[in-house]
């Protein structure tokens, strides 16, 4: 591949790292907690009890009794989630755009890899984009342009440079 650097943009690791990694994770269980502790009070129970017999319907008794008994089976899901996270580790930190290809940094050192082996979609009304390259292992990771630096620039060079058919896409 050519040595033809069009641009290069490095990923704000603030939402990956420390404080920006655990913040969803924190307002998750936050969230559970604050429900599992007010659906644990008695008078709040008898209360949605007779919310729900008073509704004469079958689904909303279910929730409830759902909310009052079954509920500390979420933490089981929110657990699994909260491994997940812990596990996770960010694959790239900067993407730097070549005419004939994309490169990735990981762990300091650049992968160079060709458009085709490189798949890009929008995300979230445009705000946001996808990128996968089996080659790399990256699948699918979400990242706004506002995490990059000069993101608006990165758009305006993927656009005009990058594979963004799935029917160009070799995953390895």
């Amino acid at each position: 591949m050519e040595e033809n650097l069009v641009s290069s943009h490095q990923l704000n690791m603030s939402s990956y790292e420390g404080k920006g990694k655990w913040k969803g994770v924190i307002q998750g269980w936050v969230a559970f907690l604050a429900v599992y502790i007010v659906t644990r009070i008695p008078a709040v129970q008898q209360a949605m009890t007779g919310f729900a017999e008073s509704m004469h319907v079958d689904w909303v008794t279910s929730m409830v009794n759902f909310l009052i008994n079954g509920f500390i089976y979420i933490s089981i899901l929110l657990a699994i989630g909260t491994f997940m996270i812990w596990r996770k580790k960010q694959l790239f930190t900067e993407v730097r755009i070549y005419e004939d290809g994309i490169g990735f940094v990981i762990d300091g050192k650049e992968q160079r890899v060709p458009f085709e082996n490189v798949l890009f979609d929008y995300g979230k009304m445009q705000k946001s984009v996808c990128i996968e390259c089996g080659v790399l292992g990256i699948s699918m990771g979400n990242y706004y342009w506002t995490e990059f630096t000069q993101g608006d620039v990165m758009e305006k060079n993927l656009q005009r440079y990058a594979n963004w058919g799935i029917n160009k896409y070799k995953s390895k």
